[in-house]
């Protein structure tokens, strides 16, 4: 391996150990902040003013994460049937067809997200204090072109291992 093919190897080793970090970050913070909702609310009738946005906004962006890692590990939802029984140049060309497929679906996914956060933008509403409406909107733009990207890049993966295959 080249010192160039290293570095980028590395580079995608620290990119994958990042998102896994940020998946884990976001399941832990909606956990703790579930908690402290529920602890609020039973042992004190109170509950921050904040947390039921701020979650239901945390579940969207937990489910994006998700998705990329799965995306990432192609371990997406998939129809699998043709491809466990096609020969490998079959397989190749549905496992292309499909991911070009996925990735034009999310890339227009990721343009209506931009449309409906610069819609946002022009009449914000407040999201939680200091924070408008648009910022929590960002993950449709931002994830789903990551997705179509991480589709793209996936057209040229090698077939996946998955158990009970041929």
């Amino acid at each position: 391996m080249t010192g160039r093919h290293a570095r980028r190897a590395r580079a995608l080793v620290l990119l994958h150990r990042l998102e896994d970090a940020l998946l884990a970050g976001a399941i832990g913070a909606l956990v703790l902040l579930a908690v402290a909702q529920i602890v609020l609310r039973v042992g004190f009738d109170a509950s921050l003013a904040w947390g039921e946005a701020a979650s239901r906004a945390g579940v969207l962006w937990l489910a994006m994460l998700g998705a990329l890692g799965a995306a990432r590990r192609q371990r997406h939802i998939a129809i699998d049937a043709l491809p466990r029984i096609l020969p490998a140049a079959g397989w190749r060309v549905l496992h292309v067809v499909g991911h070009l497929a996925a990735a034009v679906v999310c890339g227009a996914a990721a343009w209506i997200g931009a449309g409906l956060v610069a819609s946002e933008r022009e009449l914000p509403l407040p999201f939680v204090a200091g924070i408008e409406s648009w910022v929590p909107m960002l993950v449709l733009p931002v994830g789903f072109g990551l997705l179509a990207l991480r589709f793209l890049v996936g057209t040229v993966a090698p077939r996946p291992e998955h158990e009970g295959a041929p």
